[in-house]
């Protein structure tokens, strides 16, 4: 087949659910709030359409409906590894199994993107210990140094966190990410240095999270200084001395910021139609925001927002369908691969080159059982070197 046969047009998809987004702000600006009243204005069903995956009880203020798992419940403090493991060999799959066989949800929240990066890093840390045959792992940079340069600590979590969230993605679940913001002092190569508002999460979170999506909102608390009155006012105070001094009243208020600014970095994404100055928080405007710029970038179809909706729709459950079928083939590989691993564990290298690699070779074609995708062959090498029995 000519490599031009796979040459392709697009169309911007319309539906929330058919880009990455990220929604970042510092502690309590609403960003889960915003997720509730988003999928709850957007869709006909949230509790089947959307899943809210709560890395941390934030959520626990607000009244949703059977549609959030705590994922945070399944380890705490040293033990937080397990929400990664259980969040990997559970719900990833089991997704990815709805949607080969019934998808129903369609937009995917991560509250929040930080503490997600947390429970991978502590699976990492305590896998990598184990393998490198450390008492314990305390930071990436220590499993560089456990592995003696043979892993770099962030490249491994990048590896680690990339696989299960591209299955997501391929398997055509939209993915809402919510995260922390911090200010950050920088220092240009002249010495000037400025502040703004950055994602808190390291540079490895970043290239997962924000890299990827299309649409980045920040939600900012906007101060504005009053008189006693409540009017607006554009100058200190001065006494009589004439030193400036601050007022005594202001307002807050969040607002919702979709470009960067002087100030704020961690905004934008891939439409050229978004509004230049922060827009009122609430899920109507941020919906028109988002309408709005997909709009500005459909200049030749004849369909409308509609019609679009519907084909694209029917699309993405085709080729969820397409991409489930083989990636369940393969995750049921993987699975059986890793039993293998730790039936392994009970010989010595002589046992298994004596009595279980020629079983593999007669099964598999191979003693290289990681390199093989065939399930049928894989379960049977698996129960060949769980039941055999070593000669007395």
């Amino acid at each position: 087949m000519s490599w031009r046969n796979k040459v392709v047009g697009n169309t911007p998809k319309v539906e929330l659910h058919s880009i990455t987004s990220l929604v970042a702000g510092t502690y309590k600006t609403g960003k889960t709030r915003l997720w509730k009243e988003l999928t709850e204005m957007h869709y006909k069903n949230p509790v089947e359409e959307t899943l809210l995956i709560a890395w941390e009880p934030g959520f626990e203020t607000w009244e949703l409906e059977k549609n959030v798992l705590p994922i945070f419940e399944e380890g705490s403090d040293e033990d937080a590894w397990k929400q990664w493991e259980f969040f990997k060999k559970d719900v990833v799959p089991g997704l990815v199994q709805e949607a080969k066989e019934n998808k129903k949800v369609k937009l995917i929240g991560f509250d929040t993107a930080d503490r997600c990066i947390d429970a991978a890093t502590a699976w990492l840390l305590k896998d990598r210990a184990k393998k490198y045959g450390v008492a314990r792992l305390v930071s990436l940079q220590e499993l560089t140094e456990a592995s003696k340069g043979a892993e770099n600590g962030y490249t491994a979590l990048y590896d680690e966190m990339k696989k299960p969230i591209d299955a997501l993605k391929a398997a055509k679940y939209g993915i809402m990410a919510m995260a922390w913001t911090k200010e950050k002092e920088t220092t240009l190569y002249n010495g000037m240095k400025y502040n703004s508002v950055e994602l808190m999460m390291h540079q490895t979170g970043r290239k997962i999270f924000e890299s990827q999506a299309r649409l980045i909102c920040c939600l900012f608390n906007e101060v504005v200084v009053t008189d006693k009155a409540g009017s607006e006012v554009s100058e200190n105070v001065k006494t009589k001395a004439g030193k400036e001094k601050g007022h005594n009243f202001h307002e807050t208020r969040t607002v919702m910021v979709f470009r960067p600014t002087e100030y704020i970095s961690i905004a934008g994404g891939s439409y050229t139609d978004l509004p230049e100055e922060p827009v009122e928080y609430s899920a109507e405007n941020f919906m028109k925001v988002f309408e709005d710029a997909v709009k500005g970038q459909l200049k030749k179809t004849k369909k409308n927002i509609e019609e679009l909706k519907v084909e694209q729709e029917q699309e993405r459950n085709e080729r969820a369908k397409e991409f489930a079928t083989q990636e369940v083939e393969k995750l049921n590989a993987e699975d059986l691969i890793n039993k293998i691993n730790q039936q392994k564990e009970r010989y010595t290298n002589d046992q298994l080159a004596k009595y279980i690699v020629p079983e593999f070779k007669t099964i598999l074609g191979t003693a290289a059982y990681p390199t093989v995708a065939d399930v049928d062959a894989l379960a049977k090498a698996l129960k060949v070197i769980t039941e055999f029995q070593l000669p007395a």
